[in-house]
């Protein structure tokens, strides 16, 4: 019953923190757009995922091209991961975690037990960034 109960509490919350990234993306972006310089350092990611279904995964990656200053590139759906191109590419680990921890939100509202603990192994993986 419990596991019930905290299932339901992540699904109401899933939109109100998925509304919120988009609210703080838009400032971001919107703030760049506005003010003299730029601090755009745009790049490409690849980043494994944790989704098992092909809704899991299409989710995410709309998500993703949702937020501003974001875009789902390319989709590998047999080993399950996205290609993301972000504007602001301070360090392809900092962009992964942010997807991540979307995706963690997004799994807890899709799944009764949530999310994975486990993260994805990302020691082979190649950034391909902008020099």
């Amino acid at each position: 019953m419990i596991r019930y109960l905290r299932w339901f509490l992540r699904l109401l919350w899933f939109p109100c923190y998925f509304l919120w990234q988009i609210i703080v993306s838009n400032a971001v972006v919107g703030r760049d757009a506005l003010t003299p310089g730029s601090r755009i350092s745009a790049g490409f990611v690849e980043v494994p995922l944790r989704c098992r279904s092909s809704f899991e995964t299409m989710m995410i990656a709309n998500m993703i091209t949702l937020t501003p200053g974001t875009v789902t590139v390319a989709v590998h759906e047999a080993s399950r991961t996205l290609w993301i191109h972000s504007l602001y590419v301070t360090s392809p680990d900092d962009v992964r975690a942010d997807i991540w921890a979307m995706e963690s939100h997004l799994l807890g509202a899709t799944r009764l037990d949530g999310a994975p603990a486990q993260l994805p192994d990302v020691g082979a993986w190649q950034e391909v960034t902008r020099r």
